[in-house]
């Protein structure tokens, strides 16, 4: 992975690039992390970055131009960038997930009052990391680096970030170390037992009692679909769900309604539009009809060019939701382009290990007919290891508990050899 930092103070990071796990995740070629002064891209002999904002008003802005010239440079094709401003959505855990599964990413530190406001529309993204203001971008833009690097495979152990705060939107249990008795405070019995089952039944207990106490925030009432306006549900049910009865299995009527449930279990109590999310699920393969090659495309042509959706939308909002079903593809070649690309993605994963390779049966089964079963057995092979293997192209933007583990289920089967059994049973059931 590689990490660059726009700042025009990058003397704050010499001793962050010395902390234990950055300096050992470069060390272990995991990541590539480089600050680029922001002064570099400012013309003439004084380097000046800021300038005071039109209208008049307290404070410096920097400039628009040497922000632009710093993200054409250090930018490329592949590459996600991040502006960090109070503007920003706030920065979690499910984000720190999605980031780092990204190959190259630009982050941009804001400094002085903040930002020309023309350079906002030449990022991919605006982050936030709390309601409060800094002097700078540079400590956010550590928090980011941290929160992210050590997510990426290889960084830690893989135990040391499963069982964390917000892993699963409860506070971590209580614990303890030796002396089991100190100033009068004892070690809870249930953890000195022995009886491991019974502990893990404390630690849900007690990560649950504390959750409420601490942060009763984070238990809020999930969005649900009896959230969505009940004409624009009444629509979709009648006019846009029955065109999926017809479509073949893995983008049928069911697989759209599986879809829809994903979405609504990933969002949470998130700062999202329940209709934006229902909308953009129900129409994600309508354009299957008109082929599969290109059936993003053509489906999110297909929910901006329907007039009825203007009763419930905004034009920015309709290409926003296009953008978001155009991006929900596997194989597509960049990130998506919002919070609604990322759920839709991740809900469309649906990752069950012996669903995927029933459904690659199938496929295969059909592009090519007549083959025997091992020419078969070698094209799902092939696309297994194209799309699941650890070198694949599959992404997950907004990493569910259930496609983690499904993934990794599957990459295990590929590698232990396990997988070729299963493809044989499934083989010689569809024969």
């Amino acid at each position: 992975m590689k990490i660059t930092i726009l700042s025009i103070a990058p003397q704050q990071f010499e001793s962050f690039l010395k902390t234990p796990l950055i300096s050992r995740s470069v060390a272990g070629h995991l990541l590539d992390i480089r600050i680029k002064d922001i002064r570099e891209y400012a013309p003439g002999s004084f380097r000046k970055v800021d300038d005071s904002p039109y209208g008049g008003g307290a404070g410096m802005l920097l400039r628009y131009q040497p922000l632009h010239d710093a993200l054409i440079v250090n930018c490329t094709d592949k590459t996600h960038s991040i502006l960090l401003a109070p503007i920003g959505r706030t920065y979690t855990q499910k984000d720190a997930h999605r980031l780092s599964l990204m190959d190259d990413l630009v982050i941009v530190c804001g400094h002085y009052e903040g930002f020309d406001e023309r350079i906002y529309d030449e990022v991919d993204e605006l982050v936030s990391i709390g309601d409060y203001i800094l002097c700078g971008g540079e400590l956010p833009s550590m928090i980011l680096c941290e929160s992210i690097m050590r997510l990426v495979e290889g960084s830690m152990k893989k135990e040391s970030v499963i069982e964390e705060s917000f892993e699963t939107n409860l506070l971590e249990y209580p614990q303890y170390t030796k002396p089991s008795l100190i100033n009068d405070k004892k070690v809870p019995e249930i953890l000195l037992s022995g009886n491991h089952e019974a502990i893990e039944k404390w630690r849900k207990e007690e990560a649950l009692k504390r959750t409420k106490r601490y942060r009763p925030d984070l238990l809020k009432r999930k969005h649900t679909i009896d959230d969505v306006d009940p004409y624009l549900k009444a629509y979709i049910e009648d006019q846009i769900l029955p065109c999926y009865r017809d479509y073949e299995k893995s983008h049928g009527i069911d697989h759209i309604k599986t879809v829809i449930k994903n979405s609504f279990e990933l969002i949470e109590d998130n700062d999202v539009d329940v209709n934006k999310v229902y909308c953009i699920a129900a129409y994600h393969d309508i354009g299957i009809r008109y082929g599969r090659k290109d059936h993003h495309l053509t489906s999110g042509k297909w929910l901006y060019e329907d007039k009825k959706l203007r009763n419930w939308f905004t034009e920015e909002e309709l290409i926003l939701m296009k953008e978001a079903i155009e991006d929900h593809r596997a194989s597509s070649d960049h990130a998506p382009r919002s919070v609604y690309g990322c759920i839709v993605a991740e809900a469309d994963r649906d990752i069950d290990p012996y669903r995927i390779i029933e459904r690659c049966v199938i496929f295969e089964r059909n592009a090519h007919p007549g083959c025997n079963d091992d020419d078969a057995y070698d094209y799902i092979m092939k696309h297994l290891d194209e799309k699941y293997s650890r070198h694949g192209y599959l992404k997950l933007w907004m990493p569910s508990k259930k496609n983690i583990e499904g993934l990794e289920t599957i990459r295990t089967w590929i590698e232990t050899g396990e997988v070729k059994d299963i493809i044989d049973r499934y083989l010689k059931e569809k024969a």
